[in-house]
């Protein structure tokens, strides 16, 4: 039974520290050294994530880390990147039936490239296809089965060059993309120059102190705003369009 229902607005509450520490949890976690973490770890970090942004989060993660080496592989072959636009168009559109159909069809182009290349690349349309799926899927288990493919890539690809010392990095690659996805950054306001008051209008005088967008009342150029602002100097634009420097006080 699905209790994550895909009407449910992405604005759903999280928890920013907890997930993050969840996310902390899966780093640290031994896991196989060929397969990773496996799905249902992924599951039990995630079950509470709304489905559609953990899709955002999934179709980023297969994108960014597993896409560039299919590419520069198998330029002529992009199923597995379509699917991934298709999972992207589905959450636009979801009741729009040649979106659903567009999707069905990516992922079952997905399964063939999966079988036509297994054992070499074979988990990168794997992993994409659930993104595919998803349009049509009853649950969301496939997506925790694409962060899997996805780990067991990364593992698999680092095998190849016998760099094992590398393998808790993968994990930590996808737990990136998905920290990013999926935990907000606060917004911080910074006072500088845009959000404080300008300062009124002012008479120039090469005694006097300018601050970047203030008006200055010239007597040759007229009123000149500031648009740059050195040690010793300020820079204006005058009416013909031209940049003068004028003294200041630092």
């Amino acid at each position: 039974m699905d209790n994550h229902p895909r009407s449910r607005d992405h604005s759903s509450t999280v928890d920013p520290q907890a997930l993050s520490a969840k996310l902390d949890k899966l780093i640290a976690m031994r896991g196989d050294p060929k397969s990773g973490v496996g799905a249902l770890a992924f599951s039990e970090a995630l079950g509470d994530i709304d489905p559609d942004l953990l899709l955002v989060a999934v179709i980023a993660a297969v994108r960014e880390l597993l896409i560039p080496e299919w590419a520069s592989r198998r330029k002529a072959d992009a199923r597995p990147q379509r699917a991934l636009e298709t999972g992207e168009a589905w959450l636009k559109d979801k009741t729009n039936p040649e979106v659903i159909a567009a999707a069905k069809a990516a992922a079952k182009a997905c399964t063939e490239a999966r079988n036509e290349t297994f054992g070499d690349d074979h988990r990168v349309p794997e992993a994409a296809r659930h993104a595919a799926w998803a349009a049509t899927a009853k649950d969301h288990k496939g997506l925790f089965e694409a962060l899997e493919a996805t780990e067991h890539e990364l593992l698999a690809r680092i095998a190849l060059t016998s760099e094992y010392h590398l393998g808790p990095d993968q994990r930590r690659a996808v737990i990136g993309v998905l920290r990013r996805v999926l935990i907000p950054v606060e917004e911080k306001r910074v006072i500088g120059p845009e959000s404080l008051p300008p300062k009124p209008p002012a008479p120039y005088s090469p005694d006097s102190h300018f601050d970047l967008g203030q008006v200055i009342i010239h007597k040759k150029f007229g009123d000149v705003t500031v648009t740059s602002v050195g040690e010793t100097w300020v820079e204006v634009t005058v009416p013909d369009g031209t940049k003068k420097r004028l003294a200041h006080k630092p």
